[in-house]
Formats: structure tokens, sequence, C-alpha cells
């Protein structure tokens, strides 16, 4: 290959002082020489690895395609002269157009390859950064989905051909990180604070509970003591209207004979007798409900304040647990090196250190 032209004035890879048109009027001479061409690109050796090696890969494809214009333009002056071989000389042009050509593309697929390797590349490397600082958390998300957003963050590893800042790839995978711990731990209080009022207003609704059945029990006492009183009402007035029938019976029979006088009133005594017993087992009665319905209240008074001693004994209780929790947590935070940052705590809570607290994952 040492007679091959390849001058940076020419750009050729043609034999020197080779008579262009002389190969057009002996077609034998064209696979020969395109063979030798092709000889001296596979020759070659691409590098896609430096910057050098790139340019070669370019200037041995650049040089193909010149050596391809320079036949093809030598072939038509060659036509222009002599009209009578224009078919045997197309059909060379044709021949070198389409395998110099393929020649050209052959040359330089090493590069054109490596090329589309590396917009890849680059196009995952954007991608790897935008999931680095783009969490896809709005904050107002539960404490576990912020969770596995944090783990989705920080098991994105980098590859290894990873062609970015790889400083600034960690720094924007820490910063979002902290944003997700921050968020975390604004929906860990969030949580904490639901859970609080859940139970605030379930206590309530016992209490109101409570309450409505105390009034539903007064209800039902005054109810029967009404009724109690109707009752009482209702014999008096039996016995007055009795009292009234027996006085106008006693006027109308005045003139009786003494034997039903005698009748008369030996009737109303044992109708006062009957009716005085009578008296006597409502009075036993309305006293007994009266007894039963005093202890009732009794019962219920005594039961609410027993209620009321447990509650106010889970109340103190509760309390004394939560300054028992306060202390301990203080004296643990207190014992964290110091200034006390934000890591620090993120740390001892994950490390266990913090008691009264647990860090799931």
């Amino acid at each position: 290959m040492n007679d091959m032209t390849n001058t940076p004035g020419t750009g050729l890879m043609l034999p020197a002082s080779t008579d262009l048109q002389a190969l057009f009027r002996d077609p034998g001479q064209v696979d020969p020489l395109i063979a030798r061409i092709e000889a001296e690109v596979r020759a070659h050796v691409p590098d896609t690895s430096t910057a050098k090696g790139r340019e070669a890969i370019k200037s041995l494809a650049y040089k193909v395609a010149r050596s391809k214009t320079a036949l093809d333009e030598a072939g038509k002056a060659l036509n222009e002269e002599a009209r009578a071989q224009i078919n045997q000389v197309d059909a060379a042009r044709r021949a070198i157009r389409d395998r110099l050509d393929a020649l050209k593309d052959e040359a330089r697929k090493p590069l054109t390859d490596w090329e589309a390797a590396e917009a890849l590349r680059q196009a995952r490397d954007v991608q790897i950064l935008d999931q680095l600082t783009q969490h896809g958390m709005t904050g107002q998300e539960p404490s576990a989905d912020i969770i596995a957003a944090g783990y989705r963050i920080r098991d994105l590893a980098l590859p290894d051909d990873f062609g970015g800042d790889r400083d600034a790839a960690e720094a924007a995978r820490a910063a979002t990180m902290q944003a997700l711990r921050n968020m975390f731990e604004a929906a860990k209080t969030r949580e904490a604070e639901a859970a609080e009022l859940a139970r605030l207003r379930a206590e309530a609704a016992e209490r109101a509970a409570a309450d409505e059945a105390a009034r539903i029990e007064r209800e039902r006492i005054e109810a029967e003591r009404l009724a109690a009183e109707r009752a009482e009402q209702d014999r008096k007035d039996a016995e007055a209207r009795a009292a009234r029938e027996a006085e106008e019976r006693a006027a109308l029979e005045k003139a009786d004979a003494e034997r039903i006088e005698r009748a008369k009133a030996e009737a109303a005594q044992k109708a006062a007798a009957e009716a005085e017993a009578r008296h006597q087992r409502e009075l036993a009665d309305a006293a007994r409900r009266e007894q039963e319905a005093a202890q009732r209240e009794r019962n219920r008074i005594a039961a609410e304040k027993r209620a009321e001693e447990e509650a106010q004994r889970k109340r103190e209780e509760n309390a004394r647990i939560r300054n028992r929790v306060r202390r301990e947590i203080a004296a643990a935070l207190a014992a964290l090196p110091q200034p006390l940052t934000p890591e620090v705590v993120a740390e001892a809570l994950v490390a266990g250190g913090i008691p009264n607290t647990t860090v799931r994952f």
C-alpha cells in the first residue's frame, strides 16, 4: 500500500499517478483498485475511546468518499470523450458508487455505533439524574408511601459508565433523601395527631352515650312516679264517687225498714273495710315502688361514681406515662452528640437509640 496516494491535500486513496480514465478503458483494472482500497480500509484498527481515534475513523471514511468522487468524475469526463463506451463506463461507475458507498459505511460503522451508544448512555444519565431529584411526593401522602419513595431513591445505583458528575448526582440524592425525611417526620406527626383526635372523639362519644343512658333512666323513673300519682288520684276519685253514691243511696233509702238500714250499715262497714284494705295495699305498693326506684337511683349514682373514678385513674396513669416518656426521650436527646442536628436525631432514631420510639422500614 506504499504507492497509495494518502495526502491531506488530495484526500484520495488511489495509487500515485493513476490514469483514472485508463481504468474505464480497461474494466479489469477497476476491481483490483477497489480491492486495494477495501484492504487498506479494513486494515485500519478503529478506536472510539479517544477523540483522535474517532477523528481517524471520520478521515478514513472521507477519503473513501473522495476517491469515489474522483473516479466518478473521471468516468464522466471519459464518457464525454467516448460516447460509444457510455454503457460500459456507466456500469463501472455504478459498481464503483455502490461498492465504495458500502465501504464508506463499513469504514464509519464503528464510529456510528459508538455515537448511537453514546447518545443512549447520555439519555440514560439524564433519566437517572431526574429520578434522583424528582421523588414524586407532595408531603401529604402516608408515611409508608414516603418511606417507599426514600428506599427507591436510596437504592438507585449509578452505573460504572455514568458520564455525569458523580458528586453532583450524589448531592442531589442526599438533598432528595433529606426532603423525604422531613416529609416523613411531618407525616408521622400528622398521623399521631389524627390518632389522638380519633381517641378523644371516641372518649367523648362514650361519655355522651353514658349521659344519654342516664337521661333515659331519669325519664323512666319520672314516668313511673307520675303513673303512681295518677293511680293514687284515680283511687281517691273512685272513693269520692263511692262516698257520694253512698250518701245518695242513704238519702233515698232513709225511709226503708230497720232491717234494710242494718243491712246497709253492714254493707257500708264491709265496703269501708274492703276500701281500707285496698287503700292499705295500694299504699304499700306505692311505698314499695318508691323504695325500688330510690334503690335504682342509688345504684346508678354509685355506678357513675365508679366510672368517673376509673376514668380519672386512667387519665392520671396516662399523664404519668407521658411524663415518663418525655423524660426518657429528653435524656436520650441530651446524651446525643451536640449540636443536636436533624441528621443526628434521624441516625439515633434509625439505630434505636431513642427510647419509646420505633422506625419501621
